[in-house]
């Protein structure tokens, strides 16, 4: 399916997970920290000096980490190997801060200053292990970065909107201060977006042959930040989709026989996103507006990716055109009508969705404002990974269109 929506000329964008040894790393600073505020004055300058030089050396590692990770997850299978060793560094982070939280409670609960010595040596000697490990393994993943041909630079694609991304960031930010206020309740992220839902699947008689299905002709859909309780886990998002049975559409709505369905998506299982100024992408020929899809991994947990083939789904999101409708409505339907439209700020904008959506993912997988974030992380996020939507662009979909003899649209009325 990757592959079938990149031949289509589609932009697409895969979400990089902050890696397991960033998120390591930062336990164990901390755990350095707090080791510092127990030991003597005499002691702890030698010891800030050691954590300064670990953590300039892990921000650099990690970056680069990040990268290897990405390009991985895009299809280069030449930094499988390299992987092994981040892996192989984060346990020993992990060992790391496991050790100095020993030495720590050494210290805070022994009586004798000889032990405490010691535990005080015992730190500084897990430190500078670390730091030769760290300086072990920098030559390699520098060559791995340099022989894997990834794009370190952060200039903007040109498919890029700067006008949408500034709106996008603008509603990400407000949301921020929302949540500092009042971080017990969701706040939504900008505004609700009127949409058509599209699902797929899949042909049993030919693993090639994929039919997409009008699953929701109304829906409204609204990104939330959403309450995480205690921890470090502080920006958390879900994804709500809302059908409206105003729609245009028969409903059986007697004793509840069908009720409006209702969707959500916690926004770290997206994995990847799929974005066309066409409908054409799922061969929505009587349409000319854009289209996006999102690639679901029901399996991503705390951040990681386990990948397996009853994990993914596929979601994709059109704009809603009504249809003409009659003078002689009834007034449930306009009341209805009315309540759905008037309760709520709509947006048709699909593009403005897509960097919303962006934007609140990049600072869930780094767990950092979007505004701190640095040049490079936010250029994964914002470029396009797929050269043919860059090298045809959209004046190719026609052709590219008439190629998708497998693709098949089925309505769901």
């Amino acid at each position: 399916m990757d592959e079938l929506l990149a031949r289509a000329g589609s932009q697409a964008v895969t979400f990089a997970v902050k890696s397991g040894v960033s998120l390591a790393s930062s336990y164990a600073i901390k755990t350095i920290s707090n080791f510092l505020t127990q030991i003597p004055s005499t002691e702890s300058k030698n010891f800030l000096d050691l954590k300064i030089e670990l953590e300039n050396r892990v921000d650099i590692v990690s970056s680069a980490i990040d990268l290897i990770k990405l390009v991985a997850v895009r299809g280069n299978t030449n930094l499988r190997s390299t992987l092994k060793i981040t892996e192989n560094l984060k346990q020993e982070i992990d060992q790391f801060d496991s050790n100095i939280q020993e030495q720590l409670n050494v210290i805070e609960h022994s009586k004798s200053q000889k032990v405490k010595n010691e535990a005080i040596r015992e730190a500084e000697r897990y430190i500078k292990d670390l730091l030769r490990r760290i300086q072990e393994i920098t030559p390699y993943i520098n060559l791995a970065l340099t022989t894997s041909g990834v794009n370190l630079s952060t200039t903007l694609p040109k498919t890029v909107s700067p006008g949408l991304l500034l709106q996008a960031s603008n509603f990400v930010c407000i949301n921020n201060e929302q949540f500092s206020q009042d971080p017990k309740s969701s706040h939504q992220v900008g505004p609700t977006f009127e949409i058509t839902l599209f699902t797929i699947f899949y042909n049993i008689n030919s693993k090639d042959h994929i039919n997409w299905k009008e699953d929701v002709k109304r829906a409204f859909v609204h990104i939330d930040r959403v309450p995480t309780g205690q921890g470090d886990n502080i920006f958390k998002y879900n994804l709500s989709i809302k059908q409206s049975f105003d729609d245009e559409r028969y409903h059986n709505t007697e004793n509840g026989e069908e009720i409006p369905r209702n969707i959500s998506l916690e926004t770290q299982k997206i994995e990847k996103v799929f974005f066309s100024v066409s409908g054409k992408l799922l061969k929505l020929e009587e349409r000319d507006s854009a289209v996006l899809i999102l690639k679901i991994n029901d399996k991503v947990e705390d951040g990681s990716i386990k990948k397996t083939e009853d994990s993914i789904r596929w979601f994709a999101f059109g704009d809603y055109e009504p249809g003409l409708i009659d003078s002689d409505n009834n007034d449930d339907d306009k009341e209805s009508s009315n309540e759905s439209t008037n309760t709520v700020e709509c947006s048709k904008s699909i593009g403005l969705m897509e960097y919303i959506i962006r934007l609140t993912s990049l600072q869930q997988n780094d767990q950092s404002d979007v505004l701190s974030i640095t040049d490079e992380r936010l250029a994964i996020y914002l470029n396009d990974e797929n050269p043919n939507s860059i090298k045809k662009g959209v004046l190719d979909i026609n052709e590219v269109t008439k190629n998708l003899r497998d693709v098949s649209l089925q309505d769901s009325h």
